[in-house]
């Protein structure tokens, strides 16, 4: 009795471990991120008040800011970038488009970087891609001018439609910029609107980065945007 005992707490043991790594495996983001899965309150603080206040930070004119944001200036210009990510198959946040090919959620850096490695080798960032899990499709992009970083004729050009409030495109902002330091003269970077409907906040804080953008400080925004409030 005693040794049966002693064999099914090990099997049992085992059982948990798996039970555990399971878990553990699905903290890569998901396309949309519930609300559920929101940072606590009070993490980023991205208010109107508070989107008026990191502009003064950035040294912006605060009049001319404050009339774009209440005015709605920008709220079109918005709405226009989330048909383009829609026209493509977006439906969550982050997405990415490497030359073309989608890559979905806040993933390990090591995704971007097989995706992109191909595409410098022989121009196979379809395949790694599907080999990640992604459709591999290749989308032929014709989007309106945005703001863009990085290399000029960079031989790597992602696009990223994104929402400030949510929670999985803030935890792709470092990996983001790891990678545009790594690939540093062969990658750029084009920033979309796609602030989601059930992100409060979201909306307005995608007009703040465009606001900014009018007095030549979109990134500076941007990455303000995705960092604790001061």
């Amino acid at each position: 009795m005693v040794v049966l005992l002693i064999v099914a707490a090990f099997y049992l043991g085992r059982l948990s471990s798996q039970v555990d790594g399971l878990k553990g495996n699905t903290g890569e983001a998901p396309a949309v991120a519930p609300s559920a899965a929101a940072p606590a309150a009070g993490e980023r603080d991205l208010s109107v008040a508070s989107l008026k206040e990191r502009a003064k930070s950035l040294g912006l004119d605060s009049g001319q800011f404050d009339q774009c944001l209440d005015g709605g200036t920008m709220a079109q210009r918005v709405s226009d970038e989330q048909k383009e990510g829609a026209a493509l198959g977006v439906s969550g946040t982050p997405s990415f488009l490497i030359n073309g090919v989608m890559i979905v959620g806040a993933q390990p850096q090591s995704s971007f970087e097989s995706v992109i490695e191909a595409e410098l080798k022989d121009g196979t960032g379809d395949k790694a891609a599907a080999a990640l899990g992604e459709s591999g499709k290749r989308e032929k992009l014709k989007l309106a001018d945005s703001y863009v970083t990085g290399e000029k004729n960079a031989k790597i050009k992602i696009v990223e439609f994104t929402d400030f409030e949510c929670p999985f495109c803030e935890r792709a902002f470092p990996t983001v910029n790891a990678i545009m330091e790594k690939y540093q003269g062969k990658i750029s970077l084009e920033y979309k609107s796609f602030p989601l409907s059930f992100h409060a906040s979201a909306q307005k804080a995608a007009e703040a980065a465009l606001c900014a953008g009018e007095q030549g400080k979109f990134w500076e925004m941007h990455d303000n945007l995705f960092a604790p409030a001061n």
